[in-house]
């Protein structure tokens, strides 16, 4: 029966992927695809170890994405002509979770996963499909480092290393995984193979630019990647549009609100959520470590409920986001689902973002936007509502894991 079901799963996935790709939508955000398209370009007429002397600052995952683009392509009339098709690596990696953990027997996550209800859903696939962006590449890469982590730390660690190699925005999930691979990480071999194999991956990936010194252009943008938009929001739709009377986005982060900066504000009010958030999973942990217990149903509840609700604090408070920072709750909150059964924070979570991306890129479906529904306030109040309910399954998994643990210490 298990075979079966494998299968399934296998066929199931693959033939909604070629869907996904035959319906790939010709329409994407022009300025970041203008980038795309541009820096494709330039690694094709110069090279890859020429990429960061040519105006490209992402870090090197992506550049090495587009590299690949080139290959295939062949010439630039092809690029120009065919780039809307750099979608099928972002969709690649909104498939890559479940095609892991739902097409192999499984020893990383023993459950069944529906994984329908997140492929179907619009709100996942929809910052890959339609505005080709490529948060799927760090956000999954470092959802898998989460999943393997407590039982393959040294493959968690690599994931995160791609993951941190993507996008800066890699490192909110920083705090929860560092709690687990010191759980994890009990032999003094372990310690050396994770950190010999993050070495190594990082070694690879700037092979390239260290006879040039184009390294040192990356290390500056990676220096630099904080503070390029020094706005409140950039339609992220987050508390400071239920806080200030005027757009966020017209706001400098840096100026006065009551006695501090708007950024300073937003890093305080981060800082106690995190600190609220990460106690318990510590706690948890802790009481794993000293009863010498292997991980349970509830360590993968805090691990998918905690993280995203890490996740979407930092999108939550913090100063200077972007509406699709909040890319990875959706995933976290559905293996929550997967996890506890209840589904009504993945529900509730993926509403806001996904009216969030639409709001920023109008005209593309079908329907009236409804200047009500799609209201920035309106989305800011769903968020809000998403915090609030996640909050309050927090608590009772805290109240419910204190409760069992005092059980078995009695």
């Amino acid at each position: 029966m298990e075979e079966n079901s494998v299968v399934k799963n296998r066929i199931e996935i693959l033939l909604l992927f070629v869907l996904y790709l035959v319906l790939l939508p010709r329409v994407y955000m022009d300025y970041d695809m203008g980038f795309w398209r541009d820096w494709a370009l330039a690694i094709h007429r110069y090279g890859v170890s020429e990429a960061y002397n040519h105006g490209i600052n992402y870090f090197p995952v992506f550049v090495y994405g587009l590299y690949f683009f080139d290959l295939l392509q062949g010439t630039e009339q092809n690029i120009i002509n065919h780039i809307n098709s750099i979608k099928v690596l972002f969709v690649f990696f909104d498939f890559l979770p479940l095609f892991v953990l739902s097409c192999f027997r499984q020893k990383i996550l023993a459950y069944k996963i529906p994984h329908l209800y997140l492929l179907l859903n619009v709100a996942y696939v929809f910052n890959s499909m339609v505005w080709g962006q490529i948060d799927s590449i760090y956000a999954n890469l470092c959802f898998l480092a989460l999943v393997t982590g407590l039982l393959y730390p040294v493959v968690s660690v690599c994931l995160f290393t791609l993951a941190l190699n993507t996008k800066p925005q890699a490192i909110e999930f920083l705090p929860v995984l560092g709690i687990v691979w010191l759980f994890s990480i009990k032999k003094p071999g372990k310690l050396v193979a994770a950190v010999a194999g993050a070495v190594a991956i990082q070694f690879l990936l700037l092979i390239p630019f260290l006879a040039n010194g184009a390294y040192q252009r990356l290390f500056y943008f990676a220096a630099h990647s904080v503070d390029l938009y020094n706005k409140l929001s950039i339609s992220a739709f987050n508390i400071w549009y239920l806080i200030v009377p005027g757009n966020p986005y017209f706001i400098n982060d840096k100026d006065t609100f009551l006695i501090l900066s708007y950024k300073s504000i937003g890093l305080i009010l981060f800082c106690i959520s995190m600190v609220a958030i990460l106690a318990p999973v510590v706690r948890h942990f802790l009481a794993l470590r000293q009863l010498q217990s292997a991980p349970n149903a509830d360590t993968y509840r805090f691990l998918f409920l905690g993280t995203g609700m890490l996740c979407l604090s930092f999108f939550y408070f913090n100063t200077q986001m972007h509406e699709r920072y909040a890319n990875p709750i959706v995933i976290l909150f559905f293996f929550f689902g997967v996890v506890s059964g209840n589904y009504k924070l993945y529900v509730l979570a993926s509403i806001p973002y996904f009216l969030s991306l639409d709001k920023c890129f109008p005209d593309y479906l079908p329907i009236v936007h409804y200047k009500l529904i799609f209201a920035s306030r309106i989305i800011a109040l769903w968020y809000t509502a998403t915090i609030i309910y996640g909050g309050y399954l927090y608590y009772r998994l805290c109240k419910s894991a204190s409760n069992a643990q005092q059980v078995t210490t009695m």
